[in-house]
């Protein structure tokens, strides 16, 4: 799995969205940026270990 490097617009309001849903916590684009990046690497880190 190929970890983007940058998300969409669309992908980064989404992203606030859900975790102002959850979190109760509004998020920067930069801050958002970060941990989604972060989120997807670790899920493709999982999924690697999974195919093994």
């Amino acid at each position: 799995m190929q970890t983007p490097q940058q998300l969409s617009r669309e992908a980064i309001e989404e992203f606030k969205t859900i975790y102002k849903a959850e979190f109760e916590v509004t998020l920067s684009d930069d801050e958002v940026q970060e941990i989604a990046v972060r989120l997807l690497r670790f899920f493709g880190i999982l999924s690697q270990s999974d195919s093994r």
